[in-house]
């Protein structure tokens, strides 16, 4: 069985993060191993929550699975608190990367056009640093406007979609030459208004080409589905899908999950009823 070291926080609600992940990958068959950054109560878009910010045990995390001569297949980082969190991946990386293992960066700083709360510039010029390590990132498209140094404000006012289509594949190739010749990009959350309706797409610049997959868009904001579609493409990659076939599976796994969800009128923070899918993805997947 194939193992994926999961660098992540533990939010108690939200169904995000480790939560999200441990039983996506677990369900592809794949063995989970976390290394966790955080925990909290539940996840930040709650009104009450605490969280306890992890630093301070990575290094032992490290140097305990280093005496235990443990490996990986993957390895899968997402939540950092910070510059300091950044660099102990690295060192993790110094010493469980190699060659043949898999690595997937979700580079969380930000959404809908605005940084989260733990971000600096000096922790945006560390994750630069970070993917050039990578072989696949999914950035939403907050993320991807940082990575590339772009204007998050012009890109939503463009209202062909060919003309957007065309800078967000600009922004990929950005981020790609600034980091590795080999790195795949999948760019996740793009709204596309169409008459009256909303689709949500996702963009992919891949070694083989350059793809988009489109959902129709529900207008409701879901804590973690971020989470669960970086989740769905690492389990896949890991039981040796393309890019391309793990974002079109991850896609419709997540809309399956928004759309059951919808029909029992939870609030945006509890998350999304994935658990009922994961037959799908195991049927499609595995």
């Amino acid at each position: 069985m194939k193992k994926v070291a999961l660098i992540n926080d533990l939010s108690g609600f939200g169904k995000c993060s480790l939560t999200a992940a441990i039983p996506v990958i677990s369900a592809l068959g794949v063995s989970c191993h976390p290394l966790t950054t955080a925990v909290l109560t539940a996840q930040s878009g709650y009104e009450h929550f605490y969280c306890k910010d992890m630093t301070d045990m990575m290094p032992e995390y490290i140097d305990a699975w280093k005496k235990n001569e443990v490996s990986f297949d993957g390895i899968y980082s997402g939540y950092m608190t910070g510059p300091a969190q950044i660099d102990y991946v690295n060192r993790f990386l110094d010493e469980f990367l190699n060659e043949d293992t898999f690595l997937l960066v979700d580079p969380v700083m930000g959404d809908n056009g605005e940084c989260y709360k733990m971000f600096t510039e000096e922790h945006l010029d560390k994750m630069r640093l970070l993917i050039k390590r990578a072989n696949l990132i999914t950035p939403n498209l907050t993320e991807s406007c940082m990575l590339a140094g772009a204007d998050y404000g012009k890109l939503l006012e463009i209202e062909d979609k060919d003309k957007l289509f065309e800078q967000i594949e600009y922004i990929a190739e950005t981020i790609k030459k600034n980091a590795n010749d080999n790195l795949e990009i999948i760019i996740t959350g793009i709204r596309v208004k169409k008459d009256d309706s909303t689709y949500i797409y996702n963009f992919a610049l891949t070694n083989e080409g350059n793809y988009k997959v489109c959902t129709a868009s529900i207008d409701k904001s879901f804590s973690g589905t971020g989470d669960l579609f970086a989740s769905a493409v690492c389990g896949l990659k890991m039981n040796g899908h393309s890019t391309k076939n793990a974002m079109e599976l991850a896609a419709r796994f997540i809309f399956k999950s928004i759309a059951d969800t919808i029909g029992e009128n939870l609030p945006g923070t509890y998350g999304i009823n994935f658990e009922k899918h994961l037959g799908y993805l195991m049927k499609e997947g595995m």
